[in-house]
């Protein structure tokens, strides 16, 4: 089964670590708007920016993905 980049969990990751959008945007190098469309599901990083994400939060990739059918329902 396929995996994606889940928004939702972003938004919980991030929340959790108790950082703002703003944080997350300036540790990885990208505005904050685009933080908000990952977390939202409007856009998904490349790779090396969800990388980035998950080292900024200090988790594993792993932590941000979700089985195809779990990502649509979050």
């Amino acid at each position: 089964m396929a995996r994606t980049f889940s928004g939702p969990r972003l938004r919980d990751q991030r929340r959790r670590a108790g950082l703002s959008v703003h944080d997350v945007a300036a540790r990885i190098g990208r505005s904050c708007w685009s933080v908000y469309a990952y977390e939202r599901g409007q856009a998904v990083p490349p790779i090396p920016v969800a990388d980035a994400i998950a080292d900024a939060l200090g988790l594993p990739l792993d932590r941000f993905l979700a089985d195809d059918r779990q990502a649509v329902a979050a």
